[in-house]
């Protein structure tokens, strides 16, 4: 028998009928990203929510063009593919801001990817509030990552207020704070921010400046299960079942395939946290630039393969943004027949470098 429940994918959906392949289609869905439990989520929505236009500078106040100096951000956004969804919306969302709090030194970028049945909502609402809750911190240059915390948890109170259905629904939210030359990226959930820096050789090395926040870190499940929830995967055959998920103790669900997110009112009762882990980096003359990107990026590339296509098109940041998503695309067609939401924000720190040596 194939995987038994159905926690289906961020929309809500439930997963397709097997096929007679050796691997069922139903176990190959139940591989990726489930997020919450179908009797609370619906079949389909036909929300929208309109996107940013990244293509900015004419939008840009004066001050916010002195604090962009000669930074460049290129983004693309699309929605995935479920042939069973119709009205399957874009649950991605982007976001960046110049002179943060009228301050020229401090910038932030990051991406969000929203999951269940209202992921869409949650995820435009982080997009308007996060740089708004940012702003407000007094103490940014002071105490950079104790302010990135405070206004993670006010965005976090402030989305409460609200009228979002959040029970079952959420985001990840990864996101980065540059003040003057030091970035501080925070990281919730498992979307993922990746460096690329040049080497003394013309070759260029992956950073990783988030580490993805699963259930079966040790320490993530330790806390999960401290907060008396389960980690396991879907009920059925080993290793056919997908990665490990975050359970009520006595009810099989949610089925959150991640341990840390905004939102997620019911996965929160037992040690999901929306608390940020944070990595200081110095940018340096060799940091060439850095991608946030969804899951849906991450899912069949590593680290290495995103930034070697980037970097063929380098210094066309705009070019290798398109690149990436494409690619993206091309290995989830390869693997399944749906295709998640996929967001690429890519930010060139030193434009003067010079294109970066092939292997």
């Amino acid at each position: 028998m194939g995987c038994a429940s159905s926690a289906p994918k961020e929309e809500g959906q439930s997963a397709p009928a097997a096929s007679p392949q050796n691997e069922s289609q139903e176990q190959k869905m139940a591989k990726r990203r489930l997020s919450v439990a179908p009797q609370h989520a619906a079949l389909s929505s036909t929300a929208s929510v309109p996107l940013t236009d990244s293509k900015d500078n004419a939008n840009l106040s004066a001050l916010e063009l002195q604090g962009k100096g000669s930074v460049r951000h290129a983004v693309t956004s699309r929605k995935g593919l479920v042939p069973y969804n119709k009205n399957k919306v874009n649950q991605d969302r982007f976001v960046f801001k110049y002179a943060l709090g009228d301050d020229p030194g401090v910038s932030m970028w990051g991406v969000m990817d929203g999951h269940g049945e209202y992921g869409h909502y949650v995820a435009a609402f982080v997009q308007e509030n996060l740089p708004q809750c940012l702003a407000a911190e007094k103490g940014m240059r002071q105490s950079p990552e104790a302010a990135i915390t405070r206004a993670t948890a006010a965005m976090c109170k402030r989305l409460q207020e609200t009228d979002i259905n959040c029970a079952f629904s959420g985001s990840t939210l990864v996101f980065g704070v540059r003040i003057d030359d030091v970035l501080y990226v925070a990281n919730v959930g498992d979307s993922r921010c990746v460096l690329c820096k040049q080497g003394p050789n013309g070759q260029i090395q992956a950073v990783p400046l988030s580490t993805d926040q699963k259930p079966e870190r040790p320490d993530e499940k330790a806390r999960i299960l401290a907060h008396g929830g389960r980690v396991e995967p879907l009920p059925g055959p080993p290793g056919e079942c997908g990665p490990a998920r975050v359970w009520l103790a006595e009810a099989d669900v949610p089925g959150l395939a991640m341990s840390r997110s905004v939102g997620d009112e019911v996965s929160q009762t037992v040690g999901v946290t929306s608390v940020p882990e944070i990595v200081r980096h110095e940018i340096v003359g060799d940091d060439l630039f850095a991608v946030w990107a969804s899951d849906g990026v991450w899912e069949f590339l590593s680290d290495d393969q995103a930034l070697q296509i980037i970097r063929k098109h380098w210094p066309n940041i705009d070019a290798g943004a398109a690149a990436l998503a494409e690619e993206s695309t091309k290995r989830w067609r390869a693997e399944e027949e749906v295709i998640d939401d996929i967001t690429v924000l890519i930010v060139a720190f030193n434009q003067q470098q010079q294109q970066p040596q092939q292997k």
